[in-house]
């Protein structure tokens, strides 16, 4: 039952291993060689290309053929692919839409690796190319989970600002309703104010009717 239950394990790395690592004859700097390669979703060149010069640094120094757009880390020694014996790496990446692709070919000293000729350095490659893709993928994740980080913290700020708009319009609100209440207060005093000012003016009109009636009544008696 244990080693029914280990080679299925083993078959389900296998098979997530061969659907992350293709190959493929593909052109270089030095002609139409076997590559092997992994597709990252969510990755551009430049995330691969950073991601590929920290994956190797510790097998040898690489450089930067810009005119063919490769990585080449020269005397390369990756025990998985070769033993103790020294190769070289040609590394080139691609972007496509919403993701980007990693191409290998590995100089054996001589002679290019492919699957027909060189299995156990093969089987290395893919290997060593699906623990790149790892790497790759979640340099791709962690960037996302930033960029959707930023996006909680901007919206959180947009809430923040609501809420402060929020309390602005409650204090409005309640800046309206004490000027409304000491309108109100005004209105009642006007109103008192215009009945007083009405007796003040028929007790004046009552007045000047009395000068007016003096005025008439001279020479009259």
């Amino acid at each position: 039952m244990k080693i029914m239950t280990l080679l299925a394990v083993l078959f389900i790395g296998t098979f997530a291993l061969a659907q992350n690592v293709e190959t493929q004859k593909s052109s270089m700097s030095l002609g139409p060689q076997t590559s092997y390669y992994v597709t990252v979703q969510g990755a551009d060149v430049n995330l691969l290309e950073d991601a590929w010069k920290e994956y190797v640094k510790e097998y040898g120094k690489s450089k930067n053929n810009k005119k063919a757009k490769e990585y080449i880390t020269d005397m390369a020694k990756v025990s998985l692919i070769n033993g103790t014996s020294p190769l070289t790496l040609y590394a080139q990446h691609t972007e496509g839409k919403g993701e980007a692709t990693t191409r290998l070919w590995v100089d054996l000293g001589g002679a290019f690796a492919n699957p027909e000729e060189h299995k156990a350095q093969s089987a290395g490659i893919e290997t060593f190319m699906y623990d790149f893709w790892i790497v790759a993928r979640k340099k791709a994740i962690s960037r996302e989970l930033a960029a959707e980080e930023k996006r909680l913290e901007n919206f959180n700020k947009e809430q923040k600002k609501l809420e402060e708009k929020n309390k602005d319009y409650h204090n409005d609100i309640e800046k309206a309703k004490q000027k409304i209440a000491e309108a109100e207060k005004n209105i009642e005093t006007n109103l008192i104010d215009q009945e007083n000012k009405m007796k003040e003016i028929e007790t004046q009109r009552k007045t000047v009717q009395m000068v007016v009636d003096k005025l008439n009544g001279v020479g009259k008696n």
